[in-house]
């Protein structure tokens, strides 16, 4: 032994112990510290996930319930189509009706019109033979 200290089994074993015992203590707390944030991350991460979801189906029930009022307002197709039949019916009777008045009112015209160029020749006729009757 040149001048080294000497030092027993037990001490050096001790020793050892004692480093790797510290050693596992400082990464069982470094591992404790990094589980924690890891789990405050995901809390967080869950609430924004929860919070997200929940607008997501406040606006999906928001939607239903535009549907439900649409549902609810508006006519449904049989019945719009019926309602379009009688107006439609409706227009056609009256189509018919101003269509015989303007037939009854262009009969009207024309039989006027043949009564006024009657009385127009026979005025003409009456005003020759006057005319013929005075010279004579």
């Amino acid at each position: 032994m040149t001048g080294e200290p000497t030092v027993s089994w037990r001490n050096y074993v001790d020793s050892r112990f004692e480093t790797q015992d510290k050693a596992v203590a400082a990464a069982l707390a470094a591992q404790e510290k990094a589980v924690s944030a890891a789990l405050t991350a995901a809390d967080r991460a869950v609430a924004k996930a929860e919070s997200a979801a929940e607008r997501r189906f406040e606006s999906v029930n928001e939607f239903r319930a535009t549907l439900t009022d649409q549902a609810r307002t508006f006519m449904p197709r049989a019945e719009a189509e019926q309602a379009a039949r009688a107006l439609n019916e409706k227009l056609d009777v009256l189509t018919a009706r101003v269509n015989a008045r303007d037939e009854r009112s262009n009969t009207w015209s024309a039989g006027w019109g043949l009564l006024v160029g009657l009385v127009g020749v026979a005025a003409a006729i009456v005003s020759v033979v006057f005319a013929l009757t005075r010279k004579a």
